[in-house]
């Protein structure tokens, strides 16, 4: 049933992801109707990332109790930091800018745990590595964007300008990240469904 609820949970990230992609252009406050949108997908975005990290850390914690259980603390920690963000940005705490840049950091921190989790899942699981290696090369691309941010400096959001060569770069990684995030919740998706078997059938009215 755990699986069942995580690939539900994954199905569910890589729509919310497609919906920030469609409406990242958006601002609240020029826009509030896919401003709104914007912000109300991020929080779910970010809740999404829970019962797969769950199923993550229950899978790896009889071989690498220790372990899991700080990489499930360092993706719980990014996940609600980002839903924060979210929520500030919707009840106008923050500025569109403001919550760009806090983003930074918080997908870097859901990047390290992407690598950590999904890398110790494939060493101690038969699961399909597939979905588990793509999602490592996603946790890697956000994590090394803000290595290029902090050696070039910090993007601004908006600006059409192009910075130094490390800041560019970063912001590649940055947006290729929520690229193949998409395609990485279906197909993390699908691998979990498949590894819940099939749903068993109801049962009977009127049985014991």
């Amino acid at each position: 049933m755990m699986l069942r609820w995580a690939g539900l949970a994954a199905a569910v990230n890589a729509a919310t992801a497609l919906a920030q992609l469609i409406t990242s252009a958006y601002d609240p406050d020029a826009n509030a109707a896919v401003g709104l949108l914007n912000n109300v997908a991020g929080i779910v975005w970010a809740a999404s990332y829970v019962p797969i990290a769950l199923v993550f850390y229950r899978v790896a914690r009889p071989q690498a109790a220790l372990v899991s259980a700080a990489i499930f603390a360092v993706g719980l920690t990014a996940m609600a930091a980002a839903a924060g963000l979210e929520g500030a940005r919707l009840l106008g705490a923050l500025t569109f800018a403001q919550e760009a840049v806090a983003y930074l950091p918080v997908l870097g921190g859901i990047g390290v745990w992407l690598v950590m989790s999904e890398g110790v899942v494939a060493l101690e699981t038969d699961w399909p590595r597939g979905p588990l290696l793509f999602g490592v090369g996603l946790g890697f691309a956000w994590f090394l964007a803000n290595v290029f941010f902090g050696a070039g400096g910090l993007p601004t959001p908006g600006s059409t300008e192009s910075g130094n060569e490390a800041s560019d770069l970063g912001a590649l990684l940055l947006d290729l990240g929520f690229y193949l995030q998409v395609f990485w919740g279906m197909w993390l998706a699908r691998a979990l469904f498949r590894l819940a078997g099939p749903a068993a059938p109801a049962a009977p009215r009127g049985s014991s």
